[in-house]
């Protein structure tokens, strides 16, 4: 995990009420680079392989078949140790209040298995990817409204899962904002605990509950981000981490082939 970032689904094109992304590979070394969180309700899908995911910093294992709710504003991250094939459907937020189901007054369970669902998951990739008849867009939207009727039928949370107060969940996105502007200097817990207006014992503590990692791994996660456009550009490798904020280029080099899989060196080759 490298990040922390908010999304935005305003836009759904085509007369549907959805963004359907398919067959998205995962692997030891070839992971997404942040967590996310948006409004929208999420779907995933395993198609092949196994992983995890974190729901506000709860582990969930996930494998073929399963299928996992990312209710809203809910911080999460899909990665796995070995591979991993998974298909992801966004819901349009205006089409679940349509139906009666706001995604954020109504929550689902977080992990299911479900051969219903993964049923009509299926055949809406399929509809989507090979239907071009006029009646493609209405099928599709018929497919995804039996989809949330079968999981407000069977599989409403009997607690909300939202998982984060209001100002806990904004001190991370402030935390991550301020890594972000400050990377490339030498930053201490201390520092950022003082620029968030937070204690510094209750943000670490709360940061690693919501994002899964400690505030001192997604700021040296995000500096090996940085180092790769750095080295992508023609820096030297002592240049890109002393850009980075890395004080010693043995400890640089040490934390990019644990985070990026490779050092640095080779990485520019």
């Amino acid at each position: 995990m490298i990040g922390t970032r908010h999304e935005e689904y305003e836009q759904f094109i085509d007369g549907l009420p959805f963004v359907l992304q398919t067959d998205l590979k995962r692997s030891r070394f070839k992971q997404s680079k942040d967590n996310n969180w948006h409004e929208n309700l999420e779907l995933q899908l395993c198609t092949e392989g196994c992983g995890t995911v974190l729901l506000n910093g709860e582990k969930h294992s996930f494998q073929k078949n399963d299928m996992i709710v990312v209710n809203s504003n809910v911080l999460h991250y899909t990665g796995t140790d070995t591979n991993l094939t998974y298909s992801c459907l966004i819901v349009s937020t205006d089409f679940c209040k349509r139906v009666g189901l706001d995604p954020n007054f109504v929550f689902f369970e977080p992990l299911i298995k479900n051969a219903t669902l993964v049923k009509l998951f299926l055949g809406l990739i399929k509809i989507h990817a090979s239907d071009s008849t006029p009646l493609r867009v209405a099928r599709l939207n018929k497919i995804a409204l039996e989809i949330l009727i079968e999981l407000a039928e069977h599989h409403i949370a009997q607690k909300a899962v939202t998982g984060c107060d209001t100002r806990k969940f904004e001190t991370v996105k402030k935390t991550v904002s301020y890594i972000r502007e400050n990377y490339g200097r030498r930053l201490t817990i201390d520092e950022i605990s003082r620029a968030v207006l937070y204690d510094k014992y209750a943000l670490c503590r709360e940061f690693k509950r919501l994002t899964g990692q400690t505030v001192i791994e997604n700021l040296n996660n995000y500096r090996c981000v940085k180092a790769i456009e750095l080295l992508s550009g023609g820096y030297t490798v002592a240049q890109a981490a002393a850009m980075c904020g890395f004080e010693n280029l043995s400890f640089f080099t040490q934390t990019f082939k644990k985070y990026i899989g490779k050092l640095p060196s080779e990485y520019k080759k």
